[in-house]
């Protein structure tokens, strides 16, 4: 292991700009960490136990760290080279698009995985996202707190709900009819009616202090390995067989004209084999969801609703008239490991969120918490919200999740988590996202595409606790790259897609340029820590190798609690976050005659485009770049109009110094001392 290290004491002087600058002084230190000899890691990786890597150092506004070996694998701490999702939403004629592989769960990742971009064979077969799961010699799952097949049945803790777990749901190939929930049955005699009302009136009351009891108790308990062991045939499918498996619309829970919102399920299979017990709460009571294989269409995948032998659901969506007041669409859906995606109007598939991440491309190994059981409100409110709880799982933390979700324009997911740990975690993510990014209009790598770019998101945006926005396009690297953003309460950040042309990607069944930007707004004050984005080489566009998360300073230790609330919206472009120019484009080019031996000088064209630019465009002269870059010489600054998008372009060029092998590069715009863009940056590899 080789550990390059270098100090950067060159600092900008201070302007007295009306926006603090803190974020550009913190840049003044800057670490650089050189890693070498990490082992390569495929999609298809079983465990997480990959080579040692030292953790990155947090001492600077972005500290990176990349992988000098040069290898285009991703690390095996990562935990993210997960085959991405990029079917369009909603696209067979009867609104059921096919359920997506959207996280592995499971410990076998070898099954390949529809291309991402690629035109889907007709609408059920969608591209798959795997994720690697933990599979370090943990046991088989019999304890407390696990939605196996008894609690996807009784939907309760014994403990909890005062109840025994002998709920079991029917056997393969009986029950079916009667194993269907009150709502989804038919209206029968009256004695019928009347049997169910009285056993609605005997469920158990619901309250979201039993999901945090079930989560503290839990906590206390030895951790059990939630995955099972499914029934050959359907552990066998591949991705594009499991997609053909459909719910059948018909039998949608919670559907109700009066509030829009309807409920589908996931079949177990494939990667995805931990049991998940589905509950729905109405007018207090908790109503679980027994496995009936009757619900789904499994098409001609060779199964049929006699022969699946499997219990329990792999996850669920909620379905909503987002596009149209008669039209009927995805609004969440929660599927593999603790993962959910939330959409917004007229979006499609794109990036990802999950509940927590722990140890993401540490040197131990990432740990990939479960969602094990929900419990699902009945919407109430015409044209409001919904509210699902959920039952986390891993080994070194349980918790108790809230998602009060505002469907609209903006989808709103307004979250709240109670957290308790069983044992120490080093590094935990908080408010995880995970995207895409192969490649863009910078063309650091060449691929042999007929589109200019392919993207779930383009670029990092922050505003920091300082008051700073900052943008950080991404990159799809040669070599792994870790960057730190120093901060206390910050006040927002997300993954973004600002390109919404579609003339830039032209792929008529990805569209790109419909895919969600995710912001995360934090509630009350989050302290001292760092936003870390991960970017993992990737060959294709089947790997989400693009992660974005909170990382407090405080390492929680085992019985320590903590309650963390933040909203997640999913929006377009995320313009409306701030009334500042934002930086649109960045392109790289070589300039020839540059020292080799130091990298070569390369230019550097930054469009800066929206706020009240054009209003100081009357006096270019004064409207200058700020450009800093941290080992190496900034020449040739210009600010020119772009007489075709508007905005203005800044051009520098960018040359080694020999000193170190990175830079860390910044931008931003300013007249005379009021700044007027986000600041731009980027680190640089000679």
């Amino acid at each position: 292991m080789q550990i390059c290290q270098q100090v950067d004491s060159q600092c900008v002087p201070q302007k007295g700009f009306s926006l603090s600058r803190l974020g550009m002084v913190s840049a003044c230190v800057l670490t650089t960490l050189c890693l070498a000899g990490q082992p390569a890691l495929a999609a298809g990786t079983k465990a997480h136990a990959g080579g040692k890597q030292p953790a990155v150092t947090a001492t600077a506004a972005e500290t990176t760290a990349n992988d000098a070996q040069g290898n285009a694998d991703a690390p095996a701490a990562s935990g993210n080279t997960t085959p991405e999702n990029t079917a369009p939403a909603n696209t067979a004629p009867d609104g059921q698009d096919a359920p997506v592989a959207e996280q592995a769960q499971s410990n076998n990742n070898d099954a390949a995985p529809a291309s991402d971009g690629a035109a889907p064979a007709g609408d059920n077969a969608p591209a798959a996202n795997a994720e690697n799961a933990p599979a370090n010699g943990e046991t088989a799952d019999n304890g407390a707190g696990n939605a196996a097949a008894g609690d996807a049945a009784n939907g309760s803790d014994a403990a909890a709900n005062g109840q025994a777990g002998d709920g079991a749901a029917p056997a393969q190939g009986e029950g079916d009819a009667q194993a269907q929930p009150a709502e989804n049955a038919q209206a029968g005699d009256g004695a019928n009616a009347n049997a169910q009302a009285e056993q609605a009136d005997q469920a158990p009351s619901f309250t979201p202090d039993i999901v945090i009891n079930r989560a503290r108790e839990l906590a206390q308990k030895p951790f059990e390995n939630p995955h099972r062991e499914l029934p050959g045939a359907l552990a066998d499918l591949d991705a594009a067989q499991y997609a053909k498996i459909k719910f059948k619309s018909d039998q949608a829970f919670l559907k109700d004209s009066a509030t829009g919102f309807s409920m589908e399920l996931y079949h177990p299979g494939y990667m995805y084999d931990v049991p998940v017990g589905i509950n729905i709460v109405r007018d207090g009571k908790i109503q679980p969801v027994p496995y009936s294989s009757s619900l789904f269409d499994f098409a001609d995948t060779g199964l049929s609703d006699n022969n699946v032998g499997a219990q329990g659901y792999a996850g669920f969506r909620l379905k909503y008239p987002l596009d149209s007041v008669t039209s009927n669409e995805e609004l969440v859906s929660f599927l593999g490991a603790s993962y959910f995606r939330v959409m917004g109007r007229n979006q499609v598939r794109g990036q990802l969120a999950r509940a927590l991440a722990i140890d993401l491309a540490a040197p131990n190994g990432e740990e990939f918490p479960v969602f094990r059981e929900f419990w699902v409100e009945q919407p109430t409110d015409p044209w409001g919200k919904v509210t699902v709880y959920a039952l986390l799982d891993s080994a070194r933390v349980t918790g108790a999740y809230q998602f009060d979700i505002f469907p609209g324009e903006r989808t709103v997911s307004s979250i709240k988590a109670n957290l308790f740990f069983r044992d120490q975690v080093q590094k935990l993510g908080i408010a995880p996202l995970s995207s895409m990014f192969l490649f863009g209009e910078q063309k650091r790598r060449h691929f042999d595409d007929y589109r200019n770019e392919v993207h779930n998101s383009d670029g990092l945006l922050i505003h920091n606790g300082q008051g700073e926005w900052l943008w950080r396009p991404l990159d799809n690297p040669k070599n792994l790259q870790i960057s730190s953003f120093l901060d206390q309460n910050p006040r927002g950040f997300g993954l973004m897609q600002r390109d919404r042309d579609f003339d830039h990607y032209q792929d008529a069944s990805a569209h790109f340029e419909k895919r969600p930007g995710y912001w995360i707004t934090p509630k009350g004050d989050w302290g001292k820590g760092h936003v870390e984005l991960v970017e993992i080489p990737s060959p294709d566009e089947t790997n989400e190798n693009i992660v974005a998360f909170w990382v407090p300073d405080n390492k929680p230790k085992a019985g320590d609690s903590m309650e963390i609330s933040y909203d997640l919206t999913a929006m377009s472009d995320g313009r409306e976050l701030h009334g500042m120019s934002r930086a649109l484009d960045t392109r790289i080019a070589p300039v020839p005659g540059g020292d080799e031996d130091n990298g070569g000088i390369h230019r550097f064209m930054l469009n800066f485009r929206g706020g009240d630019l054009d209003y100081y465009l009357d006096d270019i002269a004064n409207l200058q770049a700020d450009v800093s870059a941290s080992n190496a010489n900034v020449s040739n600054v210009r600010v020119v109009q772009d007489e075709e998008n508007g905005g203005v372009r800044v051009l520098f060029d960018l040359a080694g110094t020999g000193e170190a092998p990175t830079s860390n590069l910044r931008a931003f715009l300013h007249y005379k001392d009021r700044v007027i863009s986000e600041t731009w940056t980027m680190p640089w590899a000679f």
